[in-house]
């Protein structure tokens, strides 16, 4: 059996796709799978949060970065391999006193420009949108869905927005995973968010890709006494359980934790699993995982 592909997303910034990141390949792969994160936001968290500042430094200085395989790819027109900018054995965390089974594939603060310089550079050769979206879903298709035979789980940490890139992988994946908080703000572009993707082809798109399953929607920092997150979890959940629905809800519900907040923050020394999440870890993470194991398996 190959791996799956898992996009964490949402048109919105700060919603907790990054931490849910973290926390879902750290799960994972203290459940015994490999797994592998791929940074998709300049803004570089996920990767500053597993690597640390110092390996990060030496990555990006290094070529060692998603932005900098796409440039040679794409910009200078090479043919460079993406595997030997995979990082393996980023994780400083212990589960049964060995390190978690974690690689990562940076991104670093270029990642937007090479986005931008893609697109200046493909449309001065005549490309149209279209067919620069249906370039980057090829690489796509080339070269992260065989890591599937490697891993069991590729993570990828999407910036906000729908840019190109974050696109194909979204329209590539396995899962989409939607974080959001539960309040009007947070929820009030899901529904174009999902009409972005998932919509029917259009005429000037013929071949564009829908993913295979409709969105499932994580609710994060939820704050049980908060009358508004109350509301707004009521309604997503009528919404995902009517007639034609446009999305899924997750039962888990990821709360405002101080402890799941630090979880972001880059560790030198090694901190065990259980130590790290503390009771989150049985009451949070391993009914999290125990879901999106339940989505591929069909329960």
């Amino acid at each position: 059996m190959t791996g799956k592909l898992i996009a964490v997303a949402n048109m919105k910034g700060g919603v907790g796709k990054t931490t849910t990141v973290v926390m879902l390949a750290e799960a994972l792969s203290a459940d015994g799978a490999r797994v592998l994160v791929v940074d998709l936001d300049p803004q570089a968290s996920v990767s500053v949060s597993l690597a640390g500042d110092a390996l990060l430094a030496e990555l990006i200085a290094t070529g060692r970065t998603l932005e900098a395989y796409l440039a040679l790819k794409l910009v200078a027109r090479a043919k460079p391999l993406l595997a030997p900018r995979i990082r393996a054995d980023v994780s400083v965390t212990l589960h049964q006193n060995a390190p978690l089974a974690l690689s990562l594939l940076p991104a670093g603060p270029y990642l937007r420009l090479v986005e931008r310089e893609i697109i200046y550079g493909l449309t001065a050769r005549g490309h149209t949108m279209h067919a620069i979206d249906a370039k980057l879903q090829r690489i796509f298709d080339d070269e992260f869905v065989p890591l599937t035979r490697s891993y069991d789980y590729v993570l990828f940490d999407c910036a906000p927005g729908i840019s190109p890139v974050v696109e194909a992988a979204i329209r590539g994946s396995d899962l989409v995973l939607v974080t959001s908080i539960p309040d009007h703000l947070s929820t009030y572009g899901l529904d174009a968010f999902v009409q972005t993707i998932w919509a029917p082809h259009s005429e000037g798109a013929p071949n564009r890709r829908v993913p295979v399953r409709l969105p499932h929607v994580l609710v994060t920092r939820f704050q049980q006494q908060v009358r508004q997150h109350q509301r707004t979890l009521a309604r997503l959940q009528a919404e995902a359980d009517g007639d034609g629905a446009s999305f899924r809800l997750l039962s888990t519900r990821i709360p405002q934790a101080v402890a799941l907040a630090e979880a972001l923050l880059p560790r030198e020394a090694p901190v065990t699993f259980t130590g790290k999440y503390g009771m989150h870890a049985t009451s949070i993470l391993i009914p999290l995982i125990a879901e999106v194991k339940g989505i591929f398996d069909g329960t």
